[in-house]
């Protein structure tokens, strides 16, 4: 994805627009690689530079990864690889020939025109193709065609489909999961969760006879700060991954809209983990040592976007756990959450399971959210489960017994000058919480990765010198509280409007204005996003 422009003043294409196809040029007609003199000596021919001044344009686009540079002793550089940006230049097409109307593969960093010649003598006729394609069907069309080269061509060859056309391919295959098997027509489904009464599934360490301290039965934190050394806290997996309530990776067949990203290599992007302010340990080191004491009530106080449900999804796809998320709201009475009385066809009045309750029932973890703002008298009826570990449903008679797995965090916003609309916890509430706040990411690295293994797991999304300076935006944003905050959720929605099309810098200043309350004005950011974009 492009992030140079062309020059709106005198219709001029960007200098480094010129330069990336240039080198993309070159590099198909001398076999994968050129010596960079030989690009600063040619690019006088087409723009008004010198050698040196191309040069560092050069070295400058190598930091955001629109050049692959190879340095050899002596200080040499040869380039072997571009990510051409816009479309070509009519002054590079008319010195070169202009481009075929099929695929040029050679976009490919490793693709040399021989081996072009030979992908579509095989019938590779688009990077559609390629991407269908494996190791094996590539390795050995041509002579320099090995193994490591097909390998690469697979990798980078997602990055080269249009953005419509990875849209189109992934609405397919959403719609292929609402089809009716007889009719074969898509259908909406109704989840009835009061019927939904499937139990989570057995610890591991029982039923794969493993002990219950061993490391291969819990959750051992392996993400930020604990990377190198991992901690295990004692969370038990289960041994059903397949279990309706268990958050899916994007690879798993039974994976819905709201599947878990993966990264390149398959597996689910770990959430960006903070360290916890005042007990200074990773966040999801804490929060799956507490939830390993049994049905022990969590707080999870931070921002909004921060990543507070995404790190509970993902504990729980991590320990095949059931994850069940209510929205509450001053209007979520105790009936929303552990249902209502209701006839049946004989006239008699019977309790109806609400959703809550049947989380518990069916082991889940039951995850409340924006707790403070519901109901005092809902609240109120979860406060013996929260005491005693036994939930009574009054209305109902009952006296309900959680099942051994389940769990319950509730998440809230901080009572911040932004948030100065929402609701303060009761206090005989929140003192039954063990409470933990989850901010927003502190080092611009950590969650340049993570936001970099989210929007670029398909496809290059967005180059990771870009990202970088959005995401250093972002962090300007939250330390002005007079700024509309960008949060890493917004991030992840600019990198959305890059892939469809926008400038990077016009993608940032359109979520500063979709986030901004009516108090605050967009325009104060702007030029801190032109300083950085």
């Amino acid at each position: 994805m492009s992030s140079t422009t062309t020059d709106d003043t005198d219709g001029q294409p960007d200098e480094q627009v010129i330069v990336s196809h240039l080198v993309r040029r070159l590099l198909q007609h001398e076999g994968g690689q050129v010596p960079l003199e030989r690009v600063t000596l040619r690019v006088s021919d087409y723009v008004d530079i010198g050698e040196q001044a191309a040069a560092d344009l050069i070295d400058q686009g190598a930091e955001i990864g629109i050049y692959t540079l190879d340095r050899g002793m002596g200080g040499t550089k040869t380039i072997t690889g571009v990510r051409p940006q816009d479309f070509e230049p009519d002054i590079v097409a008319e010195a070169f020939g202009a481009p075929a109307d099929t695929p040029d593969f050679t976009v490919i960093s490793v693709v040399t025109e021989s081996i072009d010649q030979a992908l579509r003598d095989a019938g590779y006729e688009t990077f559609g193709s390629l991407v269908d394609a494996d190791t094996t069907e590539l390795t050995g069309l041509t002579g320099t065609l090995t193994e490591s080269r097909a390998a690469a061509i697979l990798q980078e060859a997602p990055q080269h489909i249009p953005a419509g056309a990875r849209l189109a391919s992934a609405a397919a295959q959403r719609y292929a999961r609402r089809l009716d098997a007889e009719t074969d027509r898509g259908v909406a489904r109704v989840v009835d969760l009061a019927t939904t009464d499937i139990a989570v599934g057995e610890p591991v360490y029982r039923t794969a006879g493993l002990g219950p301290e061993s490391l291969e039965a819990q959750y051992v934190s392996a993400v930020g700060r604990n990377t190198d050394d991992p901690v295990a806290t004692g969370l038990h997996v289960l041994d059903d991954p397949d279990h309706p309530n268990v958050p899916k990776a994007a690879t798993h067949s039974d994976a819905g809209d709201d599947a878990l990203p993966v990264d390149t290599e398959g597996n689910v992007v770990p959430p960006a983990v903070p360290v916890e302010p005042r007990l200074q340990r990773p966040l999801d080191e804490l929060l799956a040592k507490k939830l390993a004491r049994g049905l022990v009530p969590v707080r999870l106080v931070g921002p909004r976007g921060s990543g507070k449900n995404y790190l509970i999804k993902y504990l729980c796809h991590e320990t095949n756990r059931g994850y069940v998320s209510i929205d509450c709201d001053e209007a979520t009475h105790t009936e929303d959450l552990f249902g209502p009385l209701t006839p049946t066809e004989d006239g008699l009045i019977v309790p109806r399971t609400g959703p809550a309750k049947q989380a518990l029932l069916n082991g889940s973890v039951l995850v409340l959210n924006e707790f403070p703002v519901m109901r005092a008298g809902a609240a109120m009826a979860l406060h013996r489960l929260l005491n005693e570990g036994t939930l009574l449903v009054k209305a109902h008679g009952e006296l309900v017994k959680p099942h051994p797995s389940a769990r319950i965090v509730v998440t809230m916003n901080p009572p911040t000058r932004e948030y100065r609309d929402s609701e303060p916890m009761n206090a005989a509430t929140r003192g039954r919480f063990r409470a933990f706040e989850q901010p927003y990411i502190q080092d611009v690295e950590v969650e340049l990765d993570t936001l970099d293994a989210q929007v670029n797991s398909g496809s290059r999304v967005v180059d990771r010198g870009t990202l970088r300076k959005v995401v250093q935006v972002a962090h300007q944003t939250r330390q002005n509280e007079n700024w509309p905050t960008l949060s890493t959720r917004n991030l992840v929605v600019v990198c959305e409007h890059i892939e469809d099309g926008a400038s990077p810098k016009a993608a940032v200043k359109n979520e500063v204005w979709a986030v901004a309350e009516p108090n605050q004005y967009p325009g104060d950011t702007h030029e801190t996003v032109d300083n950085y974009l």
